[in-house]
């Protein structure tokens, strides 16, 4: 496997080849509703002047960027403490099939960003291949329906 570090992104330096793999990410996996991705510059950069609002995590070895993901703290009643929202997961295209997101899983298990009770994503029904990994790492499927209203 390969020596992948997992490193927040602390300023602009790689804003640019995120912004890539983001729309790699949009491009790759249709998501039911449009993505604006006009809005990720400012995204970027709330996590950057706020990381108590969230990070974005980079998947490095050796200076190569594989892959990134982006973390979003939020306190549930219902799990009785902090989620951790895993807004964002890729990988790009050349470095999949080498284990790489299992070991993202397992370094958030590690090291536990935010101190969190659970962790939450969401999968487009179509990704079956990402949905079987996320099942192979404990998330499993609950019966709720996610709603969402826009303030747009």
């Amino acid at each position: 496997m390969p020596e992948i570090q997992f490193t927040p992104m602390i300023d602009l330096q790689h804003e640019a080849e995120v912004l890539a793999m983001m729309r790699g990410l949009y491009s790759n996996d249709i998501a039911a509703a449009a993505v604006d991705l006009r809005r990720s510059p400012q995204v970027i950069r709330t996590v950057l002047e706020h990381p108590e609002r969230g990070r974005i995590i980079l998947f490095v070895e050796n200076a190569t960027i594989h892959g990134y993901a982006i973390l979003i703290p939020y306190l549930s009643n219902e799990f009785g403490g902090t989620i951790l929202f895993i807004d964002e997961l890729f990988v790009k295209a050349e470095s999949r099939q080498r284990g790489i997101a299992r070991q993202f899983f397992d370094y958030l298990r590690r090291e536990r960003p935010y101190d969190p009770v659970a962790m939450v994503l969401e999968v487009s029904p179509s990704n079956v291949r990402a949905r079987k990994l996320y099942e192979s790492v404990g998330f499993v499927l609950r019966d709720n329906a996610l709603l969402v209203a826009s303030f747009e």
